[in-house]
């Protein structure tokens, strides 16, 4: 049966793989690890936790700065050219790092705002997981589909946060110990990451012409724009909450969202392990497939969350996170649309090179999404329930979007 499936498929199911278990435990430490706080810190202090998180994400984002799809594509495209590998590699840490310097520096100003000046200490501490996001090559390991290291990697990092929060964190006067423990594993796995690509795969940090500098920051600049308006959706909906309603809100906000992004995984897994096979071969009946797959899969996860809503909630958050259980229950909804959104989105616009198409549907969607937020605030309406209305609009907006450029590009259409 092995001899019978293609190379294709065979570094598809490989990938997919790793990335399965890699996001299931990344993401399954986490919620272990709410249910954990929720109870030990308390549904407030969690939630602040939580806030300020929501604020350093934008920073970790413009760290990012959208290398980790595009640089993947640039590692699948040079794969037997080791100098062109190099100069890729490095230029990306340097751009990373002069951005985390960007970030730490712009933190600690905003931090000394009323709204933040109470919890700055805590916020410029969390922006120091950025050294880790600086560091990680995820999309190295994507490049060269190999994700088998990345995942051992992301294992050893989030089993040490676990181990430390278990032995360190016993009350709700220890917040700054799992601060600490949060940046200390985002480091572990940055460092581990580096290191190990410059062993094993003997690569070499150099020094790079800024005019080449220029050139992949420039061409990673709209899909930095793109994502950084659409974190909007997740981190800009727990900020308002945090800002307008209460921090058990967030925490009840975050607690919903945490499961259906579980829910989710298989489908940000499958794009992830799919993107690079696509981008190679511009298999259309293989995108087709998935579509259809993601559709019918997504419907049933979001249809079992639905049902069973009151159980997770309680499960993952204990007895006092029941009364935001209808909040899982309309987040549910989001299932099916957020697996096609990752399915339409890399593999079917990115992967065919309709870059332009992929940002402009974050780009439009997250603008519509911002100009409402704003109207609910000049006229006093915004409320918990107002904003998860609103996060939910955003995605199936942004999913039509990305389905009617790749009906209008004919990448989901067989000639």
């Amino acid at each position: 049966m092995i001899n019978r499936i293609s190379t294709n498929n065979l570094i598809i199911l490989k990938n997919f793989s790793y990335l399965t278990v890699m996001k299931f435990f990344n993401i399954g430490i986490k919620i272990i690890l709410a249910a954990y706080l929720i109870r030990t810190l308390g549904s407030e202090k969690y939630g602040l936790i939580t806030w300020l998180d929501s604020v350093i994400q934008y920073f970790i984002m413009i760290v990012n700065f959208g290398f980790n799809i595009y640089a993947a594509k640039y590692i699948v495209e040079n794969k037997d050219k080791p100098f062109k590998i190099n100069e890729i590699i490095s230029s990306i840490f340097i751009l990373k790092s002069l951005l985390f310097i960007t970030s730490i520096l712009s933190i600690i100003i905003i931090g000394n705002f009323d709204v933040f000046y109470d919890d700055r200490q805590l916020l410029t501490l969390l922006m120091l997981c950025g050294i880790g996001e600086v560091l990680f090559p995820i999309w190295f390991f994507q490049g060269v589909e190999n994700l088998k290291p990345a995942t051992i990697i992301v294992f050893i990092s989030r089993i040490f946060l676990l181990i430390g929060t278990l032995i360190f964190v016993k009350n709700d006067q220890n917040v700054r110990h799992y601060v600490i423990l949060f940046v200390s594993s985002s480091l572990l796995m940055g460092l581990l990451g580096f290191f190990y690509i410059l062993r094993y795969f003997d690569l070499k940090i150099r020094l790079v012409s800024i005019r080449k500098l220029k050139g992949y920051f420039k061409e990673s600049l709209p899909f930095f724009i793109g994502r950084f308006l659409s974190l909007a959706f997740n981190f800009g909906t727990i900020f308002f909450i945090g800002k307008f309603c209460l921090l058990e809100d967030v925490t009840g906000f975050d607690t919903s969202l945490k499961i259906v992004m579980l829910g989710v995984i298989p489908f940000e897994m499958l794009q992830q392990a799919v993107f690079p096979t696509i981008s190679r071969t511009k298999n259309k009946k293989l995108l087709r497939n998935l579509v259809y797959f993601s559709m019918l899969v997504g419907t049933i996860i979001g249809t079992i969350i639905f049902l069973f809503s009151e159980h997770f909630m309680v499960w993952f958050g204990g007895i006092e996170m029941l009364q935001f259980s209808n909040a899982l229950k309309i987040l549910s909804i989001l299932c099916p649309f957020v697996s096609l959104t990752f399915i339409l989105g890399t593999c079917s616009l990115v992967a065919f090179g309709f870059h332009k198409e992929y940002n402009l549907s974050l780009i439009i969607t997250s603008l519509i999404y911002v100009f409402i937020l704003l109207a609910l605030f000049f006229f006093n309406k915004i409320t918990f329930w107002n904003l998860i209305y609103l996060r939910l609009f955003g995605d199936v907006l942004l999913v039509s979007m990305r389905l009617f450029y790749s009906l209008q590009k004919k990448t989901l259409i067989t000639n």
